[in-house]
Formats: C-alpha cells, structure tokens, sequence
C-alpha cells in the first residue's frame, strides 16, 4: 500500500520508515528543508502520502495551509494527520497570535474535519484513537484519503 507512494514528512516522527515509500521526503521547521506550509514551492499532484505529526497546531492559517496540502497531493494521496490537541472537546478552539507555552494557533476538537473541509478537498477520513507512546496522553490520529479504496484498506487494517 506505500511502496509506491512518494512520500512528504512535516517534522521528524520515528514511526514512519522511509525506506516503506518509493521516495521519503523530509521538512524540519526552521531547519533543513524548511516548507512553509502556507506556500508550499511545490507543483500539484507531487506526493501520494504526506504526514503531520503535531504540525497543524502550530500554522497561523491552517485552513490555508490544509489547502495546500490537498494541491500538492496527488488523485490517490493520504494524509496522516496527528495533533495531540483537545480531540475529545466538541469543538475546536483558534487563536490570532501564539498561545500557551508552546505557541499553538490552534486546540483542535472532534470538529476538525469540518474545520479543515476535508470532504470539500476531495478527502474521506478514517480516524483512529490512540495513546501517544511518549506523552502517554489520548490522541486522534487522521488519515484522510483521495480513493475510497485506501479509506476502507486502512479501516480493516486498523481493526486487526
């Protein structure tokens, strides 16, 4: 299901290997390869899969941001999406500057989906809930597909 995907990672998350993807593509913020995901200087279509983990939080304009994900994302791409915010508040909470300790734009709730309008860009979700193995906190892991076929792999490899 990855091998032939040309994958993007926003910010270094050990859980995936790149040597599962045809070719493995890094952004570090504020550090090599930095894309910012507002204006990403890449053309449509580039990546089959593309992952956030504890990004989405921290970009001022996330609607826009997400915008540019499903451009960049090809006719059969996934995007995994892992916040580690308030996913079991009702609805999301956003702020104009940095908030908190750790300067977070956003505190999503189970209404992300919506927020981002994932259905308008083409997306169906599956989402799974999970402990994060570090912070050991509950957390909400998206993974948003173009092809209903990958929606409904995923699903039955996540019930296992």
């Amino acid at each position: 299901m990855l091998s032939w995907r040309r994958a993007l990672q926003f910010a270094p998350d050990a859980s995936l290997d790149p040597t599962w993807f045809r070719t493995f593509e890094t952004s570090t913020y504020d550090g090599e390869n930095s894309i910012d995901l507002q204006e990403i200087d890449r053309p449509d279509g580039s990546y089959d899969f593309i992952s956030l983990s504890m990004v989405m939080e921290f970009v001022p304009d996330d609607r826009k941001a997400f915008g540019e994900l499903a451009r960049i994302g090809s006719d059969g791409c996934i995007i995994h999406n892992s916040s580690g915010s308030m996913l079991g508040a009702a609805t999301s909470t956003h702020h104009y500057e940095a908030h908190g300790s750790f300067g977070r734009y956003h505190y999503y709730g189970s209404d992300l989906e919506s927020r981002l309008e994932v259905k308008r860009h083409g997306f169906s979700a599956v989402r799974v809930q999970a402990v994060d193995p570090v912070t050991g906190t509950p957390d909400a892991i998206h993974f948003l597909c173009r092809q209903e076929g990958d929606t409904d792999a995923l699903s039955a490899a996540l019930l296992v």
